[in-house]
């Protein structure tokens, strides 16, 4: 599709942002956002959102404000450099038969280096979400969007015809048919939530009898026809189903795309690195989402990592076999009894044990180099404050294998306890 048509639809069609778009919001820089937002105003009469995106958008919200620019992620894999700069230098030392003082002083230097920038990168993390707020009258983003987004979301559909795009959506994902089936490791009717935006968007333009633009950060291959490795425009059985059910076009762009027609057709001024920082952002969170089968993980590579935490971080090891045995969540006050942890404690990078020796585990070919989190941190009404842990829950795609660890792995002191106690209870029990 040529310039001009482009420019035509965008002016006159009907413009929808996917809500990966509006959650990035949180994730992009100060001035890539503002540009952004300054597109979605320009074009505001023309936009419309279905209901699905905003129960993905609400659904997702906290927990991509907790950590927008996954700051502890990077922080737990430079602490992994560290260590293996530290054994090098290690190494070094001792074919070079370095004096102890001189060896313990340069791995000082290391350690400190690291540690400054950590600490920065977390003074910065915090410094980048000040303006984002759990509290939705004070969230800048939402802030933002009101005024733009008013009186054009969809309706919620039907509770028929919910029901009937759920099957059809499952159906798909089965089939592998776009869109959405990419999305097959999600959890229930959630795996059926690309086409439930889909079906709104065709009864949208079924009502409207408008083209429509389709604005999604999404990079995946159930939505995009690629050739060559590269993205060109919408898979043509989109195409087809929308011709077929509304008689008019279909065009997707990605947010880049749109600041630099925001800059040719709207006058809203952009430049090459808010472009840059908008797709690196799209896509590094859209190869995220991408979840390999068992979440990447092995029974044994999860039986290694088990057997390393029982020798470097027993805390962490006995709260993933309680959380094992809770069907994948622990809370936080099991936490700080498990551990014997002072109340004033704080639980902030309390993963970071399992992360760093999750990598060991990458590294010996027993774990995908892109698996999962083993364990994550829960943010809720539960949390005490903002900002603090609720509890912690195992990834659901890693929860079976944990299961089928040897059970000699799984095994604590504080589950003993706990079944032994509520066996006391049902033996009272049975007296009476």
């Amino acid at each position: 599709m040529g310039r001009d048509e482009i420019a035509r639809v965008l002016a006159e069609g009907l413009i929808v942002p996917d809500a990966n778009v509006l959650l990035n919001l949180y994730r992009y820089t100060a001035d890539s956002r503002a540009n952004l937002v300054s597109v979605l105003e320009k074009v505001s009469a023309q936009l419309w959102v279905p209901h699905q995106v905003l129960v993905e958008f609400w659904r997702n919200r906290e927990s991509v404000m907790r950590d927008p620019g996954d700051s502890e992620k990077t922080i737990d894999e430079l602490e992994e450099h560290s260590r293996k700069a530290v054994n090098a230098l290690q190494a070094w030392s001792n074919r070079v038969s370095l004096p102890m003082e001189v060896a313990k002083k340069l791995v000082g230097h290391i350690e400190d280096g690291f540690a400054q920038v950590a600490e920065e990168m977390q003074a910065h993390s915090v410094m980048v979400t000040a303006d984002f707020s759990r509290d939705t009258s004070d969230d800048m983003v939402l802030k933002s969007l009101e005024p733009i987004l008013k009186g054009r979301v969809g309706p919620a559909m039907e509770e028929s015809l919910y029901k009937k795009a759920v099957t059809e959506g499952l159906r798909r994902v089965a089939a592998e048919e776009p869109p959405g089936y990419k999305d097959k490791k999600k959890e229930g009717d959630r795996a059926a939530g690309d086409y439930l935006v889909w079906e709104q968007i065709l009864l949208e333009g079924e009502n409207r009898q408008k083209s429509v633009v389709l604005i999604t950060a999404d990079t995946k291959e159930d939505w995009w026809r690629m050739e060559g490795g590269e993205r060109r425009g919408p898979r043509i059985e989109l195409v087809q189903e929308m011709y077929r059910r509304t008689g008019q076009r279909f065009l997707m762009l990605r947010p880049a795309q749109l600041l630099q027609y925001g800059q040719d057709f709207f006058s809203v001024s952009t430049s090459d690195e808010v472009v840059r920082d908008v797709e690196s952002v799209d896509i590094a969170v859209s190869r995220a989402s991408e979840i390999p089968p068992g979440g990447g993980w092995t029974v044994e590579g999860l039986g290694l990592l088990l057997v390393r935490l029982n020798s470097e971080a027993m805390v962490q090891a006995d709260v993933l076999r309680v959380a094992v045995k809770q069907s994948g969540f622990v809370s936080r006050e099991q936490v700080y009894e498990i551990a014997g942890y002072s109340p004033e404690r704080s639980l902030r990078g309390f993963t970071r044990p399992i992360n760093r020796l999750s990598q060991f585990v990458k590294s010996m070919d027993m774990a995908e180099v892109d698996a999962v989190d083993v364990l994550w941190a829960v943010y809720n009404e539960d949390s005490p404050e903002i900002g603090w842990a609720a509890g912690f829950r195992v990834h659901r795609e890693v929860l079976p294998l944990l299961k089928l660890v040897p059970s000699s792995l799984l095994e604590c002191d504080y589950i003993t306890n706990v079944e032994s106690a509520n066996e006391g209870s049902d033996e009272k029990e049975g007296e009476r």
